[in-house]
Formats: structure tokens, sequence, C-alpha cells
């Protein structure tokens, strides 16, 4: 195998953070990096800067967006190298990130092993950089206790999608699900598991997940990201059910039906889908109706869990519609600090390195 990496980044009407992603991506330490760009469809100068900005770069564009899903794997088809990692154009890499996992991954015995780094979220407000914790996946970790944790809907993971280096290898057995708008990526691990392949955690590297107002995931289209969720979901329920040790995903499986349920409830586009997830969350054990993820101000839970056992799930849908609605802003910074020590401040410096 040669140490070739191919970085692949779908892209779709965000010039300013694709270019920042982009210049994290050129300046890896690791000597043999190709970097593809598969633009869907940009409206907003994102061609225009590919050719003037980073002319070193392999760009394949679609006419018609296909997706996060179609546009990974349209990136895959269009690389040779033997190792690939995806990168959002909305996230950033360390400048040694690509080394240290190429280098880790080197070390690994069993061929079935897939290496994951550190990683941490990050957020700007106004010129100052605020940091998530570090966050890295357990060294040896059983695939189906890695499946629980990306099926469970409250928690947060340890993988996402750029601190992982594939080798292609995967490819021949998995590619990205271009039907799921969001989930794509734990359903993409997912399935490499069931494959055989182990997900290891490696204090190596570090890649920088960002989050702000825009169309992360669902976005403001979030009732097609709870319908993608919602097809996610009952495609996992079916895969799993075979699996010898499905148990272990049982609660995650029934806390990520009854947010849905909860989700989707009283939504007319959802009145097909509610029957089958409403089957699927009792084959996994389901009884009653709860939140999987009550709020942590006890007046504030005693609110919720009263809303629901008096007015069911569809005042229970609207309550938490209208928390969401009148959100002070500064809720959305909560978890992520100013740099309080040296390696916060050599990451903050990471990120506005590539600004």
């Amino acid at each position: 195998m040669s140490d070739r990496v191919s970085i692949v980044v779908p892209t779709r009407n965000r010039r300013h953070m694709l270019r920042q992603a982009l210049r994290s991506a050129r300046a890896q330490t690791w000597p043999d990096i190709a970097v593809t760009v598969v633009d869907e469809a940009s409206g907003d100068g994102t061609a225009a800067m590919l050719a003037a900005e980073f002319p070193e770069v392999q760009v394949v564009r679609h006419d018609v967006p296909r997706g996060p899903g179609g546009a990974r794997n349209a990136g895959l088809r269009a690389t040779e190298s033997d190792w690939v990692l995806f990168l959002d154009d909305d996230d950033l890499l360390h400048d040694h990130h690509v080394e240290a996992l190429v280098r880790a991954s080197r070390n690994l015995t069993d061929r079935n092993e897939v290496v994951s780094g550190r990683w941490r979220r990050f957020t700007t407000i106004g010129e100052e950089v605020r940091l998530g914790p570090v966050v890295c996946a357990p060294k040896n970790r059983r695939g189906i206790e890695t499946l629980a944790e990306a099926l469970e809907p409250s928690g947060e993971g340890t993988i996402c999608c750029h601190s992982v280096l594939w080798p292609r290898s995967v490819f021949a057995d998995v590619l990205w699900d271009e039907k799921l708008s969001t989930n794509g990526d734990v359903d993409f691990f997912g399935r490499a598991i069931l494959t055989g392949r182990r997900i290891v955690g490696r204090q190596a590297g570090m890649a920088y997940y960002r989050s702000h107002a825009g169309d992360r995931v669902a976005g403001v289209a979030s009732l097609r990201g709870l319908l993608s969720s919602a097809r996610y979901r009952l495609k996992w329920s079916q895969l799993l059910l075979s699996h010898p040790e499905h148990q272990v995903c049982a609660a995650a499986m029934r806390n990520g039906f009854m947010a849905l349920m909860i989700g989707l409830s009283g939504v007319p586009d959802a009145d097909e889908l509610m029957p089958f997830l409403e089957d699927a969350y009792r084959l996994w054990g389901g009884q009653g109706n709860y939140m999987s993820s009550p709020p942590r101000h006890p007046l504030k839970r005693f609110i919720a869990e009263s809303t629901l056992k008096l007015g069911g799930l569809v005042a229970l849908h609207w309550l938490l519609n209208q928390t969401r609605r009148h959100a002070p802003a500064g809720n959305r910074q909560a978890g992520y600090d100013p740099p309080a020590n040296d390696h916060d401040a050599a990451d903050v410096a990471a990120i506005r390195s590539v600004a």
C-alpha cells in the first residue's frame, strides 16, 4: 500500500468557509496529498475562487446537486489514492493531522482496524475563537459498542467525519448512501463496522469541527433532515435485528425512535412514516412516551414532562418548537470556552492561521 492520501471535500455555496478548509488541507505536512472538491452546483463564485486560488485542486462539478452522499461517492470515483479522508467544507484540519493519522495507521497490526484521531468543536463569536473539549474514540472498543454510540440521538459521539483515515479497501464493500441527506456519516461508519472493520481511537492529529448558524446538518431544512433521520433509523432497525448482539443497541434505538416521533408528531408530511416509527419503537422494546433527552433545568424538565403527560406527543412537539424559536442566541455557544491552556492556544492559532 502506498501512502498517498486523497482529501475529498463536498461543497455547495460556501465559498468563504471552503477557502479556509482548503487552506488547512494545503498546509498539511504530509507530502503526498491530493485534494478533490466536489462542487454541488454552487452559484456563489466557488468555481472562480477555486480556479484562481487553488489551481492544484481537482474539481468535480455537479450541475444538479446530488447530496452529501452522492458528492462523496463522486469524489471517491475521481481519486486513486490508497487512503481517503473526508473533509466537510466548513471544517478544518491541523497541519499535522494527516501525517499523524498515516503514521498511526502504519502501526496497526490488524488489517480490519481503521484509525480515528483527535478532534474538537469550535465556534467564533465576533473575533473570538472558542473551543469545545478534545474528543477521541476509545483505543479498544467492540464494533457493536461503537454502533450503539452512533445510534444514540442525544449523545456526543467520539468519531467525526474528518477524524478518520480510511484505507481504500473499505470502499470495495461500502459506499455512501446517496438517499440520506443527514446521518450519512454515521450510516457509513456503521456499515463499515458491519463488514468487520473496527474503528480504533488514537491520540493522533487534530480535526476541527465548526459550529455555526448556517445549514450544517438539517439547518433551515429541518423537516427534510428529520425525514432523512427517520429513513436512516428504520434502515438500521432492519440491519441490526439479525446481529447477534443487537440488544446492545436497544436503548439507543428506542431513544432515537422516540425523539423522531416527538419531532414529527403532528407534521402532515410525516403521516405515512409515523406507523412505521411506532412499530419499530415497540419492536425494540419501547413502551409509553418519554423524553429521551429531557431538559437539565428542573423546572423546564417538569414543564416538558407535564406537557407530554397531559397533551401527548403533539403538545410536546409544539412546546419544544416554541422553546427553540425563542431561545437566546447565546445558548448556541454553550459548551464552548476561551482557550484555557497552551494546548488550547495552539489550536486557536491553528484555526486562525487559515481564517
